[in-house]
């Protein structure tokens, strides 16, 4: 019998209470397929396509020796499911793979204001062991410019439910470095996250996505958003969360037990497959990915993908690349090779590779061995804002004021 192959299974969940004003994920979907209900027919319509996907692509790859070893539900949220939603999605995965045995980590994507005690018994019986929630931040004035469904109260309960349901791991998300934002109030997110019964803490820098009402304040110069400001907050709250022992693992990540499903995904450790619109496959060296956006054409047929190109292909080497190069491990040149069949120094000599590591080596770092590539542990998170903040500058049309972020 041949050895199995490892496998990180995604399932996308395209639903919200509400369009956050941070958020690229939803951007593209029409707010009347965002806020569906269960007894909506295009909801329903949804949940059956998506069973669909998992059966049938679920088979193909355990036929090809495919096992899956992570497991993550997001979206979109994933909380926001019925009891017999995650019974639905749970029995068409457990039909076609083997989760009871081998799995390493299995997380489940809550919202706080979705969440109930009955919703995380369903998630445990499908056999979800660690729970993750998008908090953002614990002042509630600033959830409320946010977007956010809940506020701060809701969130500390919820993690108190997800302990209390007997999930081993507890992480949150925070954004850090928000317009408008000082770091008074970064200290008092993180101060709060702390005093919670988290096992683990996610810290982004906020990161202005393109379509959404934060970037076009910041683009329209009507919300003011400063490259040291946010290199201020980053560093605070990341100092503030090692010093009570959380150790910094990756850029943004913090815990003594790592997010298996991000590193797998960043460092390319396994291939993955995405269920569900907008959701991302990396077989076989292959990328597929469904369209983001609306969900018509995926019930009609989910077996079929939008982009399906050669992992190594320029475009997409770029941006598994700055996946890579977030972790300290940065780039490994045996994993790099084992994922796409391609040695990592071609893929670096790729125009849009050659592009983004050219700017990294002007702000940070730039180490290469015969173990990788990678960025100088200590220059990460910086170079990574500089990054963007250049980004956003070409992008507005400003040359002079990107070649200044850059120098």
């Amino acid at each position: 019998m041949s050895e199995a192959r490892p496998l990180l299974v995604y399932v996308h969940i395209p639903f919200c209470s509400s369009k956050c004003h941070f958020c690229d994920w939803v951007t593209e979907i029409p707010t009347a397929e965002l806020l569906l209900r269960p007894a909506d027919s295009p909801r329903r319509a949804y949940i059956a396509a998506l069973c669909q996907e998992i059966r049938e692509r679920g088979a193909e790859l355990a036929g090809r020796g495919y096992r899956p070893e992570i497991m993550y539900w997001g979206g979109g949220t994933a909380s926001i499911l019925a009891e017999h939603e995650i019974e639905q999605i749970g029995a068409a995965l457990h039909e076609v793979f083997d989760l009871s045995s081998g799995m390493v980590e299995a997380t489940i994507e809550c919202s706080p204001e979705s969440l109930t005690a009955a919703k995380l018994a369903a998630f445990r019986q499908v056999g979800f062991r660690r729970w993750s929630s998008g908090v953002q931040s614990f002042d509630d004035r600033r959830l409320r410019r946010l977007g956010r469904s809940h506020d701060a109260g809701e969130a500390r309960r919820a993690v108190e439910l997800a302990a209390e349901a007997g999930f081993d791991d507890r992480s949150i998300d925070l954004i850090c470095g928000l317009p408008g934002e000082d770091l008074d109030e970064v200290t008092a997110s993180v101060r709060a996250a702390l005093e919670l019964p988290v096992t683990h803490v996610a810290l982004y820098p906020y990161r202005p996505a393109h379509g959404t009402v934060l970037r076009r304040q910041v683009t329209r110069g009507t919300t003011a958003m400063l490259r040291s400001e946010q290199k201020a907050a980053y560093a605070r709250g990341a100092a503030m969360l090692v010093e009570a022992g959380f150790p910094e693992y990756a850029m943004s990540h913090f815990g003594h037990r790592r997010c298996h499903s991000d590193m797998a995904y960043f460092q390319l450790r396994m291939d993955w497959a995405g269920f569900g619109s907008g959701a991302t496959s990396l077989i076989a060296g292959e990328y597929l990915a469904h369209r983001r956006g609306f969900l018509a054409a995926y019930n009609r047929d989910p077996l079929r993908f939008d982009e399906h190109y050669p992992a190594a292909s320029p475009a997409i080497a770029s941006r598994l690349l700055y996946q890579s190069l977030t972790t300290f491990e940065g780039a490994s040149r045996a994993l790099w090779e084992e994922r796409t069949g391609v040695p990592l120094e071609e893929v670096l000599a790729l125009g849009p590779c050659r592009h983004l590591l050219g700017f990294l080596e002007r702000v940070a770092e730039v180490r290469r061995d015969a173990e990788g590539v990678r960025l100088r542990r200590d220059q990460v998170s910086d170079a990574f804002i500089d990054l963007q903040f250049a980004g956003i500058a070409a992008a507005g049309g400003d040359e002079r004021r990107a070649a200044a972020l850059l120098g």
